[in-house]
């Protein structure tokens, strides 16, 4: 991969990715091969050269600080097994904290690249939702969303962010971490009766058991624009779940591929119609068939790249193809 971006095609978007985020977790729900799949397809089924995708680093201390405590950190970035970092669902080694910091540096460059130079940011990885102040949670590790935020306002890019978190559960560690902060508008739609405990966001709309494309975009609609446009954000950071598909191990609602495409073009079409920068994150997914989450998390990047302008070389039945299967 590069260390910046090539192709003028795609100038208006920046991806990012490293072959660091597929760690040796074991025999685990969470597909850690998705990663290489998604950038694999985007470069053999829509033209991505693989010069686009830059590498990130991983955050400072003083970069991770105003997130997380320096208890926690210092748990984990020393390997240590204790009650703030027990909660995760994850194994604890060197390679995946690696993992999950380098991960946090990508969000934080997908969103500054959003911001201050491009429009449209591209991570690979993160929507790491559940992890808190002072502890792991699930499947995450640092709240990668959270970091980048508070990073970029420190550094004087943006002074109010929202997050539109469409994964298929609730963005607990988020809500969390901005629930005094009107700076931040938080944003969860997700599946009510699932993991986790919930945190109040912002604002919080939780579906039935087996809510289908209709019911979830009819949703969305009372959000988007009206709830954003009296926020006025100056970044959104879109968590992309492909975990709300019908056919996910982890989830229980019922949205098909299609439905899943709309979700992206509304979000995504808001953004680019009010040139409010937005940089997205891939967070779940979990199908019984890798090859739907990767379909589904390749839409999402597909619709973001030609948001910005790049039209992938494929055909045009192709290029349609995530959003009809």
């Amino acid at each position: 991969m590069s260390g910046q971006a090539a192709s003028p095609e795609s100038k208006r978007c920046v991806l990012i990715y490293s072959d660091d985020y597929v760690a040796d977790i074991g025999p685990h729900v969470f597909p850690v091969a998705k990663y290489p799949m998604v950038v694999d397809e985007l470069i053999r089924e829509y033209g991505v050269s693989p010069e686009e995708f830059i590498e990130p680093t991983v955050p400072t201390r003083e970069q991770l600080l105003p997130v997380h405590t320096p208890e926690y950190l210092d748990d984990l970035t020393n390997i240590r097994w204790t009650p703030r970092t027990a909660l995760s669902e994850m194994p604890l080694t060197r390679e995946i904290v690696h993992g999950y910091l380098l991960s946090a540096g990508g969000t934080i460059l997908a969103a500054r690249e959003a911001v201050a130079r491009r429009g449209f940011g591209i991570h690979i990885g993160g929507g790491f939702h559940h992890t808190f102040e002072d502890h792991a949670e699930g499947f995450c590790y640092v709240n990668d969303i959270a970091l980048a935020i508070r990073v970029l306002q420190k550094e004087g890019l943006i002074k109010r962010a929202a997050v539109v978190d469409c994964d298929v559960h609730q963005g607990n560690g988020t809500a969390h971490i901005f629930r005094n902060d009107p700076s931040v508008f938080t944003f969860s739609i997700h599946q009510e009766n699932n993991y986790p405990v919930k945190q109040r966001s912002d604002l919080d709309i939780g579906l039935r058991d087996g809510a289908g494309d209709e019911e979830y975009l009819k949703a969305m609609r009372t959000v988007i624009p009206a709830r954003l446009d009296g926020f006025a954000p100056e970044l959104v950071i879109y968590v992309a779940g492909a975990d709300p598909y019908q056919d996910d191990l982890l989830g229980g609602l019922a949205l098909t591929k299609e439905g899943l495409a709309h979700r992206d073009e509304l979000v995504i079409s808001y953004c680019a119609e009010r040139s409010i920068p937005i940089a997205s994150v891939l967070a779940g997914g979990y199908a019984s068939d890798t090859n739907d989450t990767v379909d589904i998390h390749v839409t999402t990047c597909r619709l973001m790249l030609e948001a910005a302008g790049f039209h992938p070389n494929s055909e045009p039945e192709r290029a349609t193809k995530s959003a009809s299967k």
